[in-house]
């Protein structure tokens, strides 16, 4: 029997999508690095995947801390994944986090969503009901970093989102 060529190259090309297909059966892990200037936002895409939008924001050393980093803010369903990344952190330590209203030079000192605590240099925390949107919008917010909560009132990382 004779197959005109085109009915072959599709069947060529739907056996080898469907093989292609069933390697990628199970679990799959995929890493995304998105890079955007502190301050800036980033769009972070995978194919098949919902596309997220992202920020990541420069943390600056806070009263002869040395805990420089990063943070990055990335909406995760109904609310968003902030990271926060920070180095030289007094070993043991566990400093809280927050972001607050306001900027680092003049922030509102009451936290206005609580983050995980910093411990071994990182936080992860989700924080429901939170938009990126509304943390880049009209008022300012930013990340900050406090000493312990014995010396809450000692900042040692600051970053403006």
């Amino acid at each position: 029997m004779k197959f005109p060529r085109t009915i072959l190259a599709s069947g060529i090309a739907l056996a080898a999508v469907a093989a292609l297909s069933a390697c990628g059966s199970g679990t799959t892990t995929t890493t995304t690095t998105a890079t955007a200037a502190p301050g800036t936002s980033a769009k972070i895409s995978n194919s098949g995947m919902k596309t997220a939008v992202g920020r990541t924001i420069k943390m600056g050393a806070m009263n002869g801390s040395g805990q420089n980093g990063t943070a990055t803010i990335v909406t995760k369903g109904t609310g968003v994944l902030v990271t926060v990344t920070v180095s030289n952190e007094p070993k043991g330590a566990s400093e809280p986090a927050h972001i607050h209203a306001g900027t680092c030079a003049k922030l509102n000192p009451a936290p206005w969503k609580p983050l995980s605590n910093v411990v071994n240099g990182v936080s992860t925390t989700t924080v429901p009901g939170v938009t990126t949107a509304q943390l880049t919008g009209k008022t300012k917010y930013a990340i900050n970093v406090h000493k312990s909560v014995a010396q809450i009132t000692v900042y040692v990382s600051c970053g403006g989102i």
